[in-house]
Order: structure tokens, then sequence, then C-alpha cells
């Protein structure tokens, strides 16, 4: 979360006497020295160490704060004399160093809060406190509005709004290429979720070069072993594996894991994830024996570091699963589905995403068992908390009234399915375009459903 963009200065318009601007005298420079270990503070959202320190600001005094480590992935938090998150940053200084410009917007004693990017990080590092330029924060507020469009593509990510997310995303990185330079890691950042917006498009020939360049400039700025590039080579190999590219995506994927298995131990959940990703790839490929270790470890790593009852146990479950349903093995993969619906109705709440996923494979299986008493009210609940949730033109919907309309073509209720398969094709042309695999998923589906009722 970042600060609001400053309000713009208005010229006097003419005719109008000008009011004298107060000079606010430059902050003195501060320089602290800290260290992240086990007595830091430990951040509840993420279990990383945190230490906080404080210095006196004055309205209108233009500062330039630094977080720099050769230790560790620096992320500086600025709070407010109200101890509101005012600016934070990952590596906006140099290389994984963290740094914030700003204009101070009210007299008081702000806290700098020193902490890592990555979960368990320690060691030394500096903090200073200096005065800047108009022009340093002129540029700060254009980050300030990259990170802003940053936020929106998020959100608009989220909600399945690919096409309406691209502009915000290219202006985004249109700004930190301009401030910071073709090869700052912000910009890389910005070419990951760039790329991610296309790949969700399967516009697969534009997100690829997008991907490559994001890594190049990670292992540049960051080095070649930063878990950041890690999460872009998995990114990359997923792209690959979506294309039918095994063989580009496993290296990736065994590469990604080396980094965390190095930066931050075999046991660490990140570990666990791609893990779990070159485990899908192996599935893929119908490679059960080399998926299913890699499945089971995963599980295993997520039990004993985070509870047997953390939704990303429930995640290992849940592809556990769906693994020995595809080798016809319903009855272990029942009650993995079974338990991971739970922890996710217990943790998350009956009405989360992730319970409707949970619902609508547990009802796949059913499916696949021909018990369609069952599957029914499964995949009826999970459509609803995705509308609900998402509203009713998310991909998301279309997956689900596909599902709905696959129980009903099954049951040989033809009349029931035919607009269920309509409704998902208008919404998956709309929100993916009209040349994307869902729509031509959902297009065979229906063809096969005319085919069944004698309709050619």
């Amino acid at each position: 979360m970042g600060s609001s963009v400053l309000p713009q200065t208005v010229s006097p318009a003419l005719g109008q006497s000008q009011v004298a601007q107060r000079q606010v005298s430059a902050i003195e420079p501060i320089t602290i020295d800290g260290r992240l270990d086990s007595s830091s503070t430990v951040l509840e959202q993420d279990g990383s160490y945190y230490n906080t320190h404080t210095f006196k600001g004055v309205e209108g005094q233009m500062v330039q704060i630094d977080l720099m480590s050769d230790e560790f992935d620096a992320y500086l938090v600025l709070q407010d004399p109200r101890g509101n998150w005012l600016i934070q940053d990952d590596d906006g200084g140099d290389n994984t160093n963290a740094r914030v410009i700003l204009t101070i917007p009210g007299s008081g004693t702000y806290t700098i809060m020193a902490n890592s990017s990555v979960s368990g990080e320690t060691g030394n590092y500096t903090i200073t406190v200096q005065p800047t330029t108009a022009e340093a924060v002129a540029q700060a507020e254009l980050l300030e509005e990259a990170a802003s469009l940053n936020q929106q593509v998020i959100q608009l990510y989220q909600e399945g709004r690919y096409r309406a997310a691209i502009p915000l995303a290219e202006r985004a990185l249109e700004l930190r290429e301009t401030v910071l330079g073709e090869n700052h890691s912000d910009v890389a950042t910005s070419l990951n979720n760039l790329a991610l917006l296309y790949e969700s498009l399967s516009d697969y020939a534009v997100a690829e070069p997008l991907y490559q360049r994001s890594i190049q400039i990670g292992e540049i700025t960051l080095g070649e072993n930063h878990p950041s590039v890690a999460i872009r080579l998995n990114n990359l190999a997923f792209l690959y594996q979506v294309q039918g590219n095994y063989a580009a995506a496993e290296p990736l994927y065994q590469r990604a894991i080396q980094i965390w298995e190095t930066a931050l131990g075999e046991t660490h959940p990140e570990v666990a994830t791609t893990l779990n990703n070159l485990a899908s790839l192996y599935q893929d490929q119908g490679n059960y024996a080399d998926a299913e270790p890699l499945f089971q470890r995963s599980l295993q790593i997520r039990e004993t570091v985070l509870g047997e009852t953390h939704p990303d146990v429930a995640n290992s479950l849940n592809n556990l699963a769906l693994l020995y349903q595809d080798m016809g093995n319903y009855a272990a993969a029942e009650p993995l589905l079974q338990r991971s619906l739970q922890i996710r109705e217990t943790v998350l709440g009956e009405t989360h995403l992730d319970v409707a996923t949970g619902l609508n494979n547990l009802a796949s299986l059913y499916l696949h068992q021909g018990n369609y008493a069952a599957a029914e009210p499964l995949l009826r609940r999970s459509l609803a908390i995705w509308e609900t949730a998402l509203g009713d033109n998310h991909p998301n919907v279309a997956i689900g009234l596909n599902n709905l309309a696959s129980l009903y073509r099954a049951q040989g209720n033809y009349a029931a399915a035919e607009p269920l398969l309509q409704r998902s094709l208008q919404i998956e042309e709309t929100a993916l375009g009209e040349t994307h695999p869902e729509v031509a998923t959902t297009l065979n589906n229906l063809a096969l459903l005319y085919q069944d009722m004698g309709n050619y």
C-alpha cells in the first residue's frame, strides 16, 4: 500500500496577488544502524522480522529515506504520526535496497519499519534519512502513480477483467521505465504482471518475451539466485506448461526449486509451492510415478511448517487428490478432497472462493463416478459462491456453468444444459476473447450437446 499522490500546486489566476509560501528548513541527516534477527519483532502477516525507528518530521520537508543491507532483501514501511502506513517500498533503491521519497504531510514523529521482503531473512542494515529535491519528489510521485495503477491491475486481475487491466499495467510499466530506467527491479515486476495478463488471455507470444525480460532484469539487479528470480522462473515455466512445452518448463521449475532451497532451506513453504508446480507438470505428462512423491513432499512440508489446518495444506490435499483421480484411484481421492474442503470452510469461511474451488473439485470426482445426486448440490453451491463474490460475468462463473451443464447432459437433461452452455460461452467470449481456448472448449461442449440431441 502506498500513499496517495500528493496534490499538484495550482498557479494563481491573473490579477490575484500571490501568497508567499512558508519556507521550511531541511531535515537534518540521520543515520541508523540495526540488525534483523530472532530478537526482532515478527510481522504477523508473513512471519518476517522487523525493527522500528523514529524521527521528527516537519510539514513540507522533502525527505529521502533509504534502507540498505548486503545481507537481506530490504523492505521499508513509513508510518505517519498516527501509526498509519504512509508509504512502502521493496526495491526502490539500488539492487535489493529500499527507498522512499516524499514531502512530509504533517509535523510529528514518523516511524520507519525496517523489514525484509522474504520471511526469515536476517542481517545488518543501515537507514539514512536526508533532505532531497523537488525534482526527486516529483519523480517519486510518478512512481506512486505507478504503484497505484499496479494495485488497480491486481484488483482487475482478481475480477477476471484482464483486458481492462492491460492499459493500466502498460502505463505503470511506462512510468517506471521513465523514472527508474529500463533495467530496474520494479520495471521487472511490471513486466511480470503484464505478462501474466497476456498469459491469462492465452496470448502466449506476447507474454513470453515479457517474462524473459523480467527474469533477465532480475538476474542483473538482484542476482541469479534471488527469490524474486525464482518466482519469475516459476511463472515462465507455467506459461510453457500450459502450451504443452514440457521440455522448456521442467528445467525452469527445477532451477526455481534449487534457488528456494538454497536461499530459504529445503522445508520452506516456497519450496513446497514449486514442488507442487513441478508435480503438476509431471501429472500433465501422465508421469504419475514422478508426480506423486513431489505432491506428497509438498504436503508434508506444509503440514509441518504451517500446521495441518492451514489453507496451503488444503491446496496440497486438493492437488494430491486430483492426481489420484487422474489415476482412477477414486477411493484415495475422495477423503483428501473432503478434508481439503473442510479446512477451507473452517479457516476461510463457507463463502470463500477457495471453498467454491473445493466444492467444484469434489463434485467433479462424483461426476466421474456417476454419482450425480451427490455432485449437483456441490456444483450449484460452487456456482453461487462465484457469482456472489466475482460477479455474474467472471470466467470462473463460466466454468461453473459448464460443469453444471455437463452434469445435466450426462443425465440426459438437455433442456437444462443448453442455456447454461450458451451463457458460459457468452461470458468467455466477452471476458477472454473469441479465440481463447476456453471458448473453444465450450463450443465443443455445446456441439456435443446438440449431437446428443440429434440436432446435427
